[in-house]
């Protein structure tokens, strides 16, 4: 159910409270004069927007409780997703430090083909027309590490 529509209902609900506090005789007249329902939106509208009505206090009161609520909610999962992304963060920078020890264990030649090529982001034909070594050679090469990180890789 939307709050509009739970509004309305309590508004209706404080309403009869209020209707049944009135003088019967008022409300028989009202009644007899086709006044009523005028008389009824008007004590509805001022339930609703006079600042001093008690419907009004507990709806203000209803939405700031909301409000904090929901703020206190979303500061909650703010502050969890802050803390498992520097929990990431952490396993990322922890994995890439493993994977960096394994490649200076390399020969020179191999961990230098595998950092360029993945630093510099070229493919193998740039790479082999820029470096001068043969396409197949890079291929190998790159191959080659990446297999030997795997199985070392703990």
């Amino acid at each position: 159910m939307s709050k509009s529509v739970e509004i309305g209902e309590e508004l209706v609900q404080e309403l009869f409270l209020i209707l049944m506090e009135k003088d019967k005789k008022l409300l028989k007249r009202l009644a007899e004069e086709n006044k009523a329902e005028g008389y009824c939106l008007k004590i509805m509208k001022t339930q609703l927007y006079s600042k001093n009505s008690d419907f009004h206090k507990n709806e203000i009161s209803w939405r700031k409780n909301r409000d904090e609520h929901l703020n206190k909610h979303l500061e909650e999962i703010d502050n969890k997703a802050i803390e498992e992304k520097r929990k990431i963060d952490l396993i990322h920078k922890i994995e890439i430090e493993k994977i960096d020890l394994l490649i200076k264990r390399l020969p020179y030649f191999e961990r230098e083909v595998f950092r360029v090529y993945y630093s510099e982001g070229l493919s193998l034909n740039r790479f082999a027309k820029k470096s001068g070594i043969s396409r197949k050679t890079i291929y190998n090469t790159i191959n080659k590490v990446k297999s030997y990180i795997k199985e070392n890789y703990k």
